[in-house]
Parts: C-alpha cells; structure tokens; sequence
C-alpha cells in the first residue's frame, strides 16, 4: 500500500510541476517588454525605393548606393537616352554614388552614352535585342554605345560601380 501511495504522489508532483512550469512558460512569453514587444527584424529585399519621375526609366533594385539625382547638382554618372530626353542637351539621367562600391539594377532604353565623374568608374551592362554586353567607363571618362556607333539601340541594364 505504501508503494501505490508513493507512486501516486510522485505522478501528483511531476503533473503539478508539469503544469506550473507551463503556465511560467506562457506567461513569460506574453509579458511586456518580453520578446512579442520586439518588432520583427527587417528583411531587405534590395528593391528601389520610390519611382522614377521619368516614364521611360524603371529602377529595380539596387545596394543603396547608386541614386538618382538632379542633373544641375553634382554627380557621379550621366546617362544619354533618348527615351529621357534632356531639354537642354545635357544627360537625361544622372546618379551619384554613395559609397566606394555600388549597384542598381534598372531598365532605360534607347540609351546611347555614359559618363563618370572623375570620382567613380563604373561597368555598365546592356542588352541589344536579346544580346547582352558589358561597357567599362574609367573616371572622367565617356562611352558611347548603341545607335551612337551606328548599331542597334540598347536598354541600359544594370550598372556597378568598380572604382
């Protein structure tokens, strides 16, 4: 009899201890201040903030470090397209850079020329119906692509910035 006893005690504890633990646990988890208060971290996703005020000019996703910027401010890239024609003959697309590196991924047609400061060189990636290439523009240095030499017009798509 003292052996059923006992059994039946110990079952009694390790329930009681099983059921206040977790209700501790519970309660724990809801307090204030505790964990659900924390917002959940952010996950970046790299996409371009905001739109493009030209309707010709997609901006995808980028670092951060390249963004678009005033033409009659300082910059670090110019871009020439005919699809954002600029009324005074200057680039149609400017940026400057944020950083010692950066990229931005984004869809302008029609574009015929890029330029750096003489701060930042920056590699340039097109497409040409289907066809992909790579410019490389040294610092202060221009390139001229697509029906600029003659060819077929290109969409500007991606650029980096490598120094």
């Amino acid at each position: 009899m003292k052996n059923g006893i006992a059994r039946w005690l110990i079952a009694g504890t390790l329930a009681a201890a099983t059921t206040f633990g977790a209700t501790a646990l519970a309660v724990a988890d809801t307090a204030p201040g505790g964990d659900t208060d924390t917002p959940p971290p952010a996950v970046e996703d790299f996409a371009y903030p905001g739109t493009s005020p030209f309707p010709a000019l997609k901006l995808i996703r980028g670092d951060g470090h390249i963004v678009l910027a005033d033409c009659n401010t300082a910059t670090q890239i110019q871009i020439w397209s005919r699809a954002v024609p600029s009324p005074s003959g200057g680039p149609g697309v400017c940026f400057k850079v944020t950083g010692s590196t950066g990229y931005l991924a984004l869809e302008l047609p029609k574009t015929f020329s890029i330029q750096t400061s003489n701060e930042r060189s920056v590699r340039a990636n097109l497409t040409a119906d289907g066809i992909a290439q790579t410019v490389d523009v040294a610092k202060g240095d221009g390139v001229s692509v697509g029906e600029a030499l003659g060819q077929k017009p290109t969409m500007l798509v991606e650029l980096r910035i490598t120094g």
